[in-house]
């Protein structure tokens, strides 16, 4: 019945609004209507911002454009004034795509055959460039495994040294995600491996090939930078012309393998002259950032963050983050995170109109580039265009449009210890239930997170997940325009409070996230917060997670870059979770850091 009423009301919304609805966001003025937070005002900003107008709102497209100019346009009206390092816009700069520069060829010497790109040769994303004209070993699935269980070693008694190495992708039991062989069946693994042992380049080749997909697509994917070596997959077809015998053909020599159950390493036939070439693009995103200034004449030179970001995903597929990644369709985000952006427009224009009764000033931005890995926040954080060492607090709003009388879920309240009494009493005026997280400082590794990584208090408000979380039916017809109402009420009432307390939210370390990152399978953790969005060779940390723990002890810091371990490599996130899995409770290791650009080695003990 009362979902019956709830398309009743919105039906009945949506007709009372008319045109304006349609046309309201391209005046070139916008009226900014009450300064109270009303559901049609929700409703028209979600509608309008997750329509198929703005095409899904990936970071620098025309769609994300629209939204940048609807947001100021907004807050322009609602007397808002501008905080970005252009106007309302601070832009930045990412890597988004990889594609094939010139020259991406392979050869197999001593062959008639000609191999063309794309289809019976392709680099990975994250492969190296350079040339290479060297012999082949071939490694089976170039495994180098140790432990109480399962010893396996491709390596042992062949020399691979500044030569290709030929690898079988997965295991002998396929993908079974019940595999004794875990990690070390992934393809980055096997990378780290052959390059430890001094491969000069990797070429490898699918298991069990479909006739109809060959080869995977190239793509990019954040927070790898390069192996450091040509990385290239090849069919059936190359992989023969390479060995060059007809009674050890790589279907053969799978099935000896998987047979046998034991390594079967050797030097191929053929040489293979290959050069990769891949080219890095970029892309450029925008925060959008907004100020109100507080009353209080000493107080408003410190500031409380809100925040939302307004990206999604656009027309999703691979690599995208969506859900339905084979599909090519529209993602508009309705929930995520049109629900968050309507709510920095209604909180800022009731914060704007009632300006006498805030203390400390408000800084509103709108993250732009969250769903490629927290990049607005990030910059922001290490750009700010306010003093960062004066802001109190940062709120993060991220899908709060499914309430449908659930709690929502306040995040972060550990991180200072004003936070829960403060909801507490403000929670005596409102009929909103509330499930309060002590941690949840990392959940979904939201905008909140960045703000966290520099010691500032965070709360983070989320009505929780959903199926049509990262699919293209996530619309505006599904929101709980009312329960988004009662939240931002709350929330209004929460910032009003924050902005006046004498007494300022003093930060406090949550203990009981796991923020390293791990999967199951990991025995140890360094206890660090991985720098999820770095470009720097090495894996960059963004703080220590652990009081006590094995990188606090050792004097770990925040913007060391891991550049080794056990005088092992590491080159990005991939390669430290890599060497992570291959270490246990109360082993004592070394790491090397770059800190300052000056190389130092930590002691660990685990």
């Amino acid at each position: 019945m009362r979902e019956l009423l709830k398309k009743i009301s919105v039906a009945i919304i949506i007709l009372l609004s008319g045109i304006t609805i349609i046309t309201k966001s391209n005046k070139e003025k916008v009226d900014p209507g009450s300064a109270e937070i009303l559901t049609f005002e929700i409703l028209e900003h979600i509608k309008y911002l997750s329509s198929n107008k703005l095409e899904g709102r990936a970071p620098g497209s025309v769609g994300s454009k629209k939204a940048i100019k609807y947001i100021s346009k907004h807050w322009q009206a609602q007397g808002v004034s501008s905080a970005g390092t252009k106007k309302y816009e601070q832009s930045f700069s990412y890597i988004n795509e990889v594609s094939l520069g010139n020259r991406n060829i392979l050869r197999v010497r001593n062959s008639k055959s000609r191999y063309k790109i794309k289809r019976d040769f392709i680099p990975m994303g994250w492969s190296g460039n350079g040339s290479i004209d060297e012999k082949v070993i071939f490694v089976g699935y170039g495994f180098d495994i140790n432990n109480d269980s399962l010893s396996w070693n491709d390596y042992i008694n062949i020399n691979v040294k500044n030569k290709w190495v030929l690898i079988l992708l997965d295991g002998p039991d396929g993908n079974s995600p019940h595999s004794p062989y875990g990690h070390h069946k992934k393809l980055y693994n096997k990378v780290i491996t052959a390059r430890d042992h001094g491969a000069r380049g990797v070429l490898f080749v699918k298991r069990v090939e479909n006739e109809n997909k060959k080869l995977e697509p190239l793509v990019y994917r954040q927070s790898a930078s390069s192996a450091g070596l040509p990385i290239i997959q090849i069919t059936h077809e190359i992989a023969n012309d390479i060995i060059n015998d007809n009674n050890n053909i790589i279907t053969n020599l799978i099935s000896t393998i998987d047979k046998k159950l034991t390594s079967l390493s050797f030097e191929l036939e053929r040489k293979v002259s290959a050069n990769v070439n891949l080219k890095f693009e970029k892309e450029i995103a925008t925060n959008v950032i907004g100020f109100i200034e507080g009353s209080d004449p000493i107080l408003n030179k410190e500031y409380i963050i809100i925040g939302a970001h307004y990206d999604h995903l656009g027309y999703g597929g691979h690599m995208s983050g969506s859900l339905n990644p084979d599909t090519l369709q529209i993602h508009n985000g309705a929930d995520d995170n049109a629900s968050g952006t309507a709510g920095i427009l209604e909180l800022t224009h009731k914060l704007a109109m009632n300006k006498k009764l805030l203390g400390r000033s408000i800084i509103a931005i709108c993250f732009d580039a969250e769903e490629k890995g927290l990049l607005g926040s990030k910059f922001y954080s290490q750009h700010p265009t306010k003093d960062l060492k004066q802001t109190i607090a940062m709120i993060n709003m991220d899908m709060i449009g499914r309430l449908n009388e659930k709690p929502i879920t306040i995040g972060g309240i550990g991180s200072a210890k004003l936070f829960s009494e403060t909801i507490d009493d403000i929670k005596q005026n409102h009929t909103l239930k509330i499930d309060k997280d002590m941690g949840g400082v990392d959940f979904g590794r939201s905008d909140h997170a960045s703000f966290y990584r520099e010691d500032i208090p965070v709360l983070f408000l989320f009505t929780g997940a959903h199926q049509d979380y990262h699919k293209p039916s996530d619309d505006w017809d599904k929101i709980d325009y009312q329960g988004e109402k009662d939240i931002l009420n709350f929330v209004y009432d929460l910032i009003i409070r924050l902005s006046t307390h004498k007494e300022k939210p003093v930060f406090t370390e949550v203990t009981n996230d796991s923020v390293d990152n791990q999967s199951p399978s990991f025995n140890v953790t360094l206890g660090i917060i991985p720098s999820y969005s770095s470009q720097k060779v090495g894996m960059e940390i963004d703080g220590v997670s652990r009081q006590n723990g094995p990188a606090d002890k050792a004097g770990m810091k925040k913007g060391d870059v891991i550049v080794e371990i056990n005088a092992k490599k590491i080159r990005n996130i991939y390669d430290y979770m890599a060497r992570l899995a291959e270490l246990n409770v109360g082993d004592e290791i070394v790491v090397k850091i770059i800190r300052n650009k000056i190389e130092m080695e930590l002691n660990l003990k685990l």
